[in-house]
């Protein structure tokens, strides 16, 4: 799409934490590059190589920013010793389950900002960091948190957890929970119609997610409005199912233009490896 500005990077940084099963973030990866022709490069767990100075920060900054009430606005207190200490096996754990924890969304950018970036924006590098935890943004129409699949910014955050609890599932799954029918029998009626934790179809369906990561850092807006593209923001588990593997096309006339427009600059941009 000739005349829109881009802020193109130089490289896609890949970070994750915990457990990603079901995730393959290297053909994610692949498929950035594909898409773009800008390289990415898999940077692995982010506090693999942190001196334990910094882990005892951390395990406080993450501990002060859990949502223990998603009913009432946030506002950071003073974590419990076993908060603490609950963050620091997670921390040290590269295989750490979730415990249906919610964190403060925002806060959790910022703490992974401040490790990654030291909090500045860099337009140079496109940062995408994958966890398996959950986190959540203040919704001030219903005055209540929420479970997001993403939060993009410097670096953007994807849930795999997030991808399973945000969308909604079926109106008609709630309803025979709440006559209740074993979540287990649910699952199995339903099974197809949602992405579920481990699910085959996790790789595929956050490509579209990664994608929008990519459109917010390019253009700063990372949605489109037409269902059947992969970056329509959806709000139930069938639309990110129809968006992400069975719409008409991978991406609007509008998108694909300007990906276009992305892998020609790219092409003709002056060649270097940017690292670091």
């Amino acid at each position: 799409m000739k005349g829109t500005h881009l802020h193109i990077p130089s490289i896609i940084n890949l970070y994750e934490e915990g457990d990603l099963s079901g995730l393959n973030i290297k053909k994610l990866g692949q498929y950035l590059q594909e898409k773009t022709h800008i390289p990415f490069h898999l940077r692995g767990n982010l506090y693999k190589r942190l001196p334990e100075k910094r882990i005892m920060e951390l395990t406080k900054q993450f501990a002060r920013i859990r949502v223990k009430d998603p009913g009432k606005q946030f506002v950071l207190g003073k974590p419990l010793r076993a908060e603490i200490d609950y963050e620091k096996r997670r921390i040290r754990d590269p295989h750490w389950k979730i415990f249906g924890i919610l964190y403060e969304g925002i806060f959790y950018q910022k703490v992974i900002s401040g490790l990654i970036l030291g909090g500045k924006l860099d337009f140079k590098r496109c940062t995408i960091f994958f966890t398996n935890q959950l986190f959540g943004t203040y919704d001030q129409d219903d005055r209540r948190y929420h479970t997001r699949v993403s939060l993009y910014g410097f670096p953007h955050l994807i849930s795999i957890t997030g991808l399973v609890e945000a969308p909604a599932k079926p109106r008609e799954f709630y309803l025979k929970k709440r006559m209740g029918l074993p979540l287990e029998l649910l699952k199995k009626e339903y099974r197809g119609r949602f992405i579920d934790h481990g699910d085959v179809r996790m790789t595929e369906v956050l490509k579209g997610y990664a994608m929008q990561a990519l459109f917010f850092h390019l253009t700063g807006s990372p949605f489109c409005e037409d269902r059947n593209c992969r970056l329509f923001n959806s709000h139930w588990q069938e639309e990110v199912i129809h968006a992400q593997m069975d719409g008409k096309y991978e991406f609007c006339p509008r998108h694909e233009a300007i990906l276009e427009e992305l892998r020609k600059e790219v092409a003709n941009a002056p060649k270097k490896n940017d690292w670091t």
